[in-house]
């Protein structure tokens, strides 16, 4: 037994001396090392302890090095080298310890190798985000520009223009405002995705986003003739928190609502402090949310069963629970009383006082 573990003895001693290889390398090396002497005095070819030579090669494609056709070559010189030093090692009584120790090395490959089908599609998501930031940010710009030069067209700023003119100008206004908010969360998820979105947060009274927001959102309700209301506590609501995000957050949800509100509909956003934390709610009248959808959506490009009848990609939401989240909250979903959907917001932002 003691000569079967000489060369793992070995090998591990010799980690510490070869600090001209990268760490990986050195590990590995001395993983073949001891997995062989191991094997030569278990058995040899025939030892269990053998399958634990896998272990290198799936350690180089888990950790993504191009190395790892080599490292396979290592461990089948490896097992040939327990085979033929076998012969001079006394064979250790090890009981079961072989056979639980190749379980456990082929369970740990598996896993390892597992980890690596992943690392490529995780790499290529990093870099897709990147580019639609990148992308985002490029389109900002000139957004920006048509929004502008299409208002000045809209309100005939230089002069009189037909009236067909003025309408073309007002349509291109929304289109473009559309995009840009599409733009603006794509840019905002890729930033969370990347984690390079850092919170502003400052105190403030939460209820003049609200206001805000609601006020923001009037002309789209009424061009619907949904009757839309607030509801506040009548006493200053501080909170803690980043006031973009969370306008980006009531501007989502109650986009959302208006949407997918019939006509002559109702639609009420609330924010009041329940159990120590900020909850803000949108509540509306329309279709409602299946409860078998309540788990998925909020997840990017994912769009309720009513997403088919009203434009968006299912990146409000995504952006909603994102920015949640980065609060230390949640976003749920909920059956409003009386029918309709409940969208609720909930973050432990609370001022102290």
């Amino acid at each position: 037994m003691a000569l079967s573990l000489a060369p793992a003895l070995a090998g591990f001693i010799l980690l510490p001396h070869l600090g001209k290889l990268p760490v990986d390398v050195s590990f590995i090396l001395v993983w073949l090392i001891a997995t062989m002497g191991l094997a030569a005095g278990s058995g040899g070819a025939t030892s269990p302890l053998a399958a634990s030579l896998i272990i290198a090669p799936a350690m180089c494609l888990a950790l993504g090095r191009p190395w790892a056709p080599e490292a396979g070559g290592a461990a089948a010189l490896g097992f040939a080298a327990a085979a033929a030093f076998a012969a001079f090692a006394t064979k250790g009584m090890l009981g079961g310890f072989a056979e639980a120790m190749a379980a456990v090395s082929i369970a740990f490959a598996t896993g390892l190798m597992a980890i690596s089908q992943r690392a490529p599609a995780a790499a290529r998501d990093t870099e897709m985000g990147q580019r639609i930031a990148e992308v985002s940010h490029e389109l900002r710009t000139p957004l920006n520009h048509i929004l502008g030069f299409s208002e000045m067209i809209e309100r005939q700023i230089f002069g009189e223009v037909g009236a067909r003119y003025v309408e073309y100008a007002g349509l291109i206004r929304k289109s473009g405002t559309h995009l840009l908010g599409l733009v603006n969360d794509l840019l905002d998820l890729s930033k969370i995705e990347a984690g390079r979105f850092e919170l502003e947060r400052e105190t403030f009274d939460v209820r003049a986003v609200v206001e805000d927001v609601v006020r923001l959102s009037a002309d789209s309700s009424e061009k619907k003739r949904i009757a839309l209301g607030m509801v506040t506590p009548e006493q200053a609501l501080n909170v803690n928190a980043d006031a973009r995000a969370l306008k980006r957050i009531l501007i989502n949800t109650l986009g959302n609502a208006i949407k997918f509100t019939p006509e002559e509909g109702r639609v009420i956003v609330s924010a009041q402090a329940r159990d120590g934390a900020l909850v803000l709610e949108t509540i509306d009248n329309g279709p409602g949310i299946p409860e078998n959808e309540r788990e998925t959506l909020g997840q990017a490009y994912e769009r309720g069963s009513g997403g088919a009848r009203a434009e968006g990609t299912g990146l409000g939401l995504s952006l909603v629970r994102a920015l949640a989240e980065l609060h230390g909250g949640a976003l749920t979903f909920h059956e409003a009383p009386g029918g309709g959907a409940l969208v609720r917001v909930t973050l432990p932002v609370l001022a102290a006082d």
